[in-house]
């Protein structure tokens, strides 16, 4: 996820770089204004002042409309960008969530599994130790007695003393 974040942050910040660097690059946007200042201040420049001007405006014009095209391509690649990113995420988060709902029904079903297997062998253990316990009391009735006495004393007191 962090990935993600780094790498829509990074087409952010070269989208705003490249219209930030759009401007300098512009041919004649500074050197024009010097000339019209030169002009305006007596300067050399006299000789054709109207051919001058409208060259410097045919070229501020053109520069600004490819500024501006620059721009706009800045802008929409940043958009393209932002959104290529904003559908890898959500496609990735919809396969995170599909794989987590199938590992939680896999460990549910393995769960579900262990807890069947522990029961069976509880129930058989069980029936196992209650079929030995019979028959040693039937084979000794009367030690089976004894020792029962013996155990029922015993907890007796424990009970008793506390």
């Amino acid at each position: 996820m962090a990935d993600l974040k780094d790498q829509g942050r990074s087409t952010t910040d070269n989208a705003s770089d490249r219209a930030r660097n759009v401007t300098p690059n512009t041919p004649g946007a500074s050197t024009g204004g010097q000339q019209n200042q030169n002009r305006g201040m007596g300067g050399t420049n006299m000789g054709n002042p109207s051919g001058n001007t409208g060259n410097t405006t045919g070229n501020t014009t053109g520069s600004t409309a490819g500024v501006t095209d620059q721009v706009r391509q800045g802008a929409e690649q940043a958009f393209n960008a932002a959104s290529e990113f904003v559908s890898d995420a959500k496609n990735k988060i919809g396969d995170w969530t599909s794989d987590a709902g199938k590992t939680a029904r896999q460990v549910g079903d393995t769960v579900q599994q262990y807890a069947h297997d522990a029961y069976e062998c509880t129930t058989e253990t069980m029936m196992n130790f209650g079929g030995e316990v019979t028959n040693v009391v039937k084979k000794y009735p009367i030690q089976s007695v004894l020792v029962g006495f013996g155990i029922g004393l015993l907890i007796g007191r424990t009970v008793r003393s506390t």
